[in-house]
């Protein structure tokens, strides 16, 4: 009998460090904070379609066409009524003074915070997102670019006036646009693009692992990490691409007499990539 005791006594503890340890095992949960003060008001009588969070403020913007900023502790220093639909993108420089919106019924409004001047269109489809330069503010020609069924680049010529140059289309919906440096990445139905707004010309296309995973339903996330690596999440797929410059020498006598004719080019490596057993899709990266 004592013996039958102590062996259920083993069995006992035995089970309980086999659950101390997958306790042990879980991984550590994110701290959080939730915003109160003038968000808990903006979501008692509308609901959230999108934010932008800026090192000063954060931007949010509602299914019913408005964009509040706010301080960080979710009180309200600005509003603006945008559209009576839902406010799909909200984009901003790095000095966090010059703010790109665009709605689901076409309209793409970039601006000041301090002065409404700026960019007032209505185009008869959906914008889907909006990405300003990252130094608009200090940039004579004012640059943007907006993504729907295609994407294009806007920006202001010498005489102050704005042109358009379509940068890419027919490869379905544009989904999103990150914008680093002179680098401006995107996502469609097909994979990520990268273009390079020095040189004008298209760097990299990197595929979807799965073409299974619907677009609308599996949106793709990006993130430049810095000014030349790309982080790509969709579905369970992370990818990693790098960004470098290489010098690029024709092969013809005309470079010995001119060695200006050789010219740098850039390209795509993939460093890493990997699947995890979670969904990355449609989530914020934030690299460290």
């Amino acid at each position: 009998m004592a013996e039958v005791e102590e062996q259920g006594r083993k069995s006992s503890e035995e089970s309980s460090d086999d659950s101390e340890e997958e306790e042990n095992e879980e991984e550590p949960k994110l701290k959080y904070e939730r915003l109160t003060n003038g968000v808990t008001e903006i979501l008692q009588k509308d609901a959230a379609s999108c934010m932008t969070v800026h090192d000063k403020f954060l931007a949010l913007g509602t299914h019913f066409g408005k964009v509040f900023l706010l301080d960080i502790q979710g009180n309200v220093t600005q509003k603006f009524d945008i559209s009576p639909v839902k406010i799909n993108q909200i984009s901003l420089d790095d000095s966090g003074e010059h703010v790109g919106i665009c709605s689901e019924d076409g309209k793409v409004q970039v601006f000041g915070l301090y002065t409404r001047e700026g960019f007032h269109e209505n185009f008869d489809c959906p914008i889907k997102i909006v990405a300003l330069h990252p130094q608009f503010g200090r940039s004579s020609s004012k640059q943007f670019v907006t993504g729907g069924s295609k994407l294009q680049l806007y920006e202001r010529n010498w005489l102050n006036r704005w042109k358009t140059l379509t940068l890419h289309e027919g490869e379905g919906t544009i989904t999103n646009i990150k914008w680093k440096a002179n680098l401006i990445a995107w996502a469609n139905s097909v994979g990520v693009k990268i273009y390079d707004i020095s040189t004008r010309q298209r760097i990299t296309n990197v595929l979807r692992d799965n073409a299974s995973l619907r677009p609308d339903m599996y949106p793709c996330s990006l993130c430049w990490k810095d000014s030349t690596t790309l982080v790509i999440g969709w579905g369970t797929s992370v990818k990693v691409a790098l960004n470098k410059v290489k010098l690029s020498i024709p092969f013809d006598a005309y470079v010995l007499v001119n060695p200006l004719s050789a010219s740098f080019r850039c390209y795509s490596l993939i460093l890493r990539s990997f699947h995890s057993l979670e969904n990355h899709s449609g989530k914020i990266f934030t690299v460290i």
